[in-house]
């Protein structure tokens, strides 16, 4: 298959209207998306990513008058678009629209991606884009054009060539068909900003479905966002023993805050130093997310075999950060 690599709108959307399916950047993650109302278009999808036929995919819109044409938006979702969106928000809405893919399911998840050009090609489309993140099932998302080509190229129909995702893990996914309301995945938008215009916001202590369980959300039923590496998660002493006794072993990758005896500084590892590529210094949070994903896959391109993670820091970026950590050291 020949894959158009393109920044034109135009011939993005028209191959979206033929029933192509397109890779395209939004600001936290790379997405595959094919039209909401082409069920064809949107299972092929599922047949590209080896992903289970029970994930759902998320809905795509360039406004938040679209969305109302095809879901409940009563006065508080539309609130919190108003103040989240375009962004990282994504919303479980009651469907009013039998036609958007899935058909046999009642809600819909929908947000409105922050890159203005994104939302002229949704608009172009002419009508919603149905998307997982861009990746195999169960590996980490990619926020990096050369991964997407290497993954992508000959595979989809399109890619679309435009600002890079910057935030680097999925949106937050909050459930507003449910009473209360509930936090179904946490992202960049945290549940304390949320709080303020849901106050009984529900937060579950696991973001785990299990059994015959179908999702409410990407990311609540599977292994997810794992490389082929062994990932550890450790608290930031064991991180900085294990530093300590292992860094010169070449099967084994850093990343976290804590490199004892070495010196960072703002651009990173002191010159020259061999390690530099198995060692990922960060210094927030947030940069910790952004860099995360692309880590994971340049340390499988390597063969690493064992990835350590440091746990995040308290405060912002914390909760999002923790769980995608925290799913990628799951065991099988």
């Amino acid at each position: 298959m020949k894959t158009l690599i393109s920044s034109d709108v135009r011939l993005l959307a028209d191959l979206i209207r033929k029933g192509g399916v397109v890779v395209f950047p939004t600001e936290t993650v790379y997405g595959i998306g094919a039209s909401s109302t082409n069920e064809e278009a949107c299972k092929r999808i599922y047949q590209i990513k080896g992903r289970p036929s029970d994930n759902p995919l998320i809905a795509h819109f360039d406004s938040i008058e679209s969305i109302e044409k095809v879901c409940v938006v009563n006065d508080l979702a539309k609130r919190l678009l108003q103040e989240f969106s375009p962004g990282p928000l994504t919303l479980v809405l009651p469907k009013l629209d039998g036609t958007i893919f899935p058909k046999e399911i009642s809600t819909l998840a929908v947000r409105i991606p922050k890159n203005p050009i994104l939302r002229k090609w949704i608009e172009a489309c002419g009508s919603p884009i149905s998307a997982p993140s861009a990746n195999l099932s169960g590996r980490p998302s990619l926020t990096r054009m050369t991964d997407v080509v290497r993954y992508f190229d000959g595979v989809v129909d399109g890619i679309f060539l435009a600002e890079e995702p910057s935030l680097g893990i999925e949106s937050t996914v909050v459930g507003m068909h449910l009473n209360p309301p509930v936090l179904l995945r946490p992202g960049s938008i945290e549940s304390k900003d949320l709080r303020q215009f849901l106050p009984n916001l529900m937060v579950p202590k696991s973001f785990q479905v299990k059994g015959e369980a179908i999702p409410e959300s990407p990311g609540m039923k599977y292994k997810h966002y794992s490389p082929k590496a062994n990932v550890i998660l450790c608290q930031p002493s064991e991180f900085q023993s294990r530093f300590q006794k292992q860094k010169e072993n070449s099967d084994y990758a850093w990343i976290g805050f804590s490199f004892p005896g070495m010196d960072m500084g703002k651009d990173g590892l002191e010159p020259g130093l061999k390690l530099f590529e198995r060692i990922k210094p960060v210094f927030s949070n947030q940069e910790y997310s952004s860099v995360l994903y692309a880590f994971f896959e340049y340390c499988d391109l390597k063969g690493i075999d064992t990835i350590y993670c440091e746990e995040p820091t308290l405060g912002e970026g914390r909760e999002a950060l923790l769980n995608r950590l925290e799913k990628a050291s799951q065991l099988e």
